[in-house]
Order: C-alpha cells, then structure tokens, then sequence
C-alpha cells in the first residue's frame, strides 16, 4: 500500500501552462446548478465515506443526488490587501481549500483541523483543510505583489491539482467560494480577456490581472476535462438565505496562514500533492 501524506514538489518553472491568446480555442469551466436550491453547500454535499478496493476508505463531500460530483471549498484572505493599511508594508496573502472533513454524528460536527504544510508534516496529523502562505513568484517565476483576489485564484489551483480527482472516479468537482471574480472569471470574463489580448477597455486601462494563475487554472480544467471529469464552480455570498460553514472555516484558516509566523513564507511557485487521503 502506498505511503500516505502531502508531498511538496519543487518549484516548476519550466514547466509552464499552455498560454492563452487570441487564437486559443477556450472552453471554460460551467457555472454549478443545485439540485435543491433551498439546501445549504453542506446539507447539499454531506460528508460520506467512499469505500474502494486497495486503500482504506476515506471521506469526501458527495452530492446527495449525484454520487459522481464532490465539493472542494476554496478561500484566500490578504493581509495589508491594495497597501491599505500600510503603504510601506508588503501584502501578505495566505490560501486554503477544504477537501473532506471528520466523520461525526453531530448533525453540527466539529470545524476540520488546519495543516499548514510549509510548517512541517512531522509535528502535524494531515486534515482535510490544507492552508499555505501565498507564494512570492508566479508560475512564470515573476515575482508578484499579493491581493486577495489572488489568494482565492491561488487556492482554487492547489485544490484541482492537489489529488487526481478523476482517478478517484469522480466526474464533477465543484468549487465553492464566495466571490464573483473567481466564479465569474472562471466561467465566463476569461474567454473575453483572452479575446481582448488581456487589455482592458481604454487606452490606458492597462490589463486584466493575474493571467499567469487564469492559465494555470485553465491548463489544470483542461487537464481534468480530457479524462472525463468536468469542474464547475458554486457560488455562495455572504447574505444568501443561508450561511454556509464551509466557508467560514476556510476563510478562517486563509486568515490565519496569512498571518502565522515568518516561518510559513513561500518563494516559488510550489504544487501541493495528496497521497491516499
């Protein structure tokens, strides 16, 4: 049986995302539609335990009506977000997604425990909510300035990259964040940046932000399509008619990576891998 665990893989520079020009054919990420509108992200996808042959069996959030699609939560939080707070001070950005959590039969069960991998795997039991510094450089290996937007992108990519979701035999991940410029970005503004050449309207408006981590997360719904698993995303604001707790637990553990000790920065662009969890 395989060794369980997070592996942390080396920066991958040169190992870059198809690039996304005026003459690329796009075919986005879809927009998800719940079954049962009324139903919470959690009451929606409860937490099941999945049992299959050659490894132990492990949790996951399952569509009640659809025992093909699960749900990943994602979250980013910034500290200092646009020099707000201190023009001097550099943004911090911390990232987190939530994958599965602790079987209880608390109809209120308890919030999943946070790994932060960067702070070292030996002091810490893997949980299914992973939280991690915001990296310094893209992809690319440009270094970038953190924003809150590019946390939430950043953690979208590290939960579709961090287990092969379609090996696991899942047809649809769905990810559940909310804010619009993920979910909208993903879906539908990208195809249009891309037409744009990634500038905005005007003269001198200058381009659409982040396009090293929207081709990325491209390269991985593309990768994820050609083995017959599709990705859409969910979108949950605060103020809907209910408040989910998904949320609210990856926000906070995005919070606290942000602002844990020095200890926790990241230089390189790194990719996050889940063995048998």
């Amino acid at each position: 049986m395989e060794r369980s665990g997070i592996f942390i893989f080396p920066p991958y520079q040169n190992t870059k995302s198809r690039r996304l020009t005026r003459r690329t054919v796009l075919q986005p990420a879809t927009i998800f539609k719940p079954q049962d509108g009324s139903l919470a992200p959690e009451i929606h996808f409860p937490l099941q335990t999945v049992m299959v042959p050659d490894r132990p069996p492990y949790p996951r959030f399952v569509n009640r009506f659809d025992s093909r699609e699960i749900l990943l939560v994602v979250d980013g939080s910034c500290v200092n977000n646009g020099r707000h707070l201190r023009e001097d001070e550099a943004p911090v950005g911390g990232c987190s997604f939530t994958f599965k959590g602790t079987p209880s039969i608390s109809l209120d069960p308890p919030p999943t425990p946070i790994t932060f991998p960067f702070l070292g795997l030996q002091s810490q039991e893997v949980s299914g909510s992973i939280a991690f510094r915001l990296e310094r450089e893209g992809p690319d290996g440009e270094p970038v300035e953190h924003t809150s937007n590019r946390a939430k992108l950043r953690a979208v990519i590290a939960a579709l990259q961090f287990r092969p979701w379609d090996a696991e035999g899942w047809r649809s991940v769905v990810i559940l964040t909310d804010l619009e410029y993920i979910v909208r970005g993903a879906t539908t503004w990208l195809p249009r940046w891309v037409k744009r050449s990634w500038k905005k309207p005007g003269r001198s408006a200058g381009k659409y932000a982040n396009r090293d981590l929207w081709e990325e997360l491209q390269s991985r719904i593309d990768e994820l399509r050609t083995r017959d698993c599709e990705v859409s995303f969910w979108l949950v604001r605060a103020g809907d008619e209910y408040e989910s707790r998904f949320i609210a637990r990856t926000k906070e553990a995005a919070r606290r990576a942000a602002r844990v000790s020095p200890g926790m920065e990241v230089e390189k662009f790194t990719k996050l891998c889940g063995i048998m969890l």
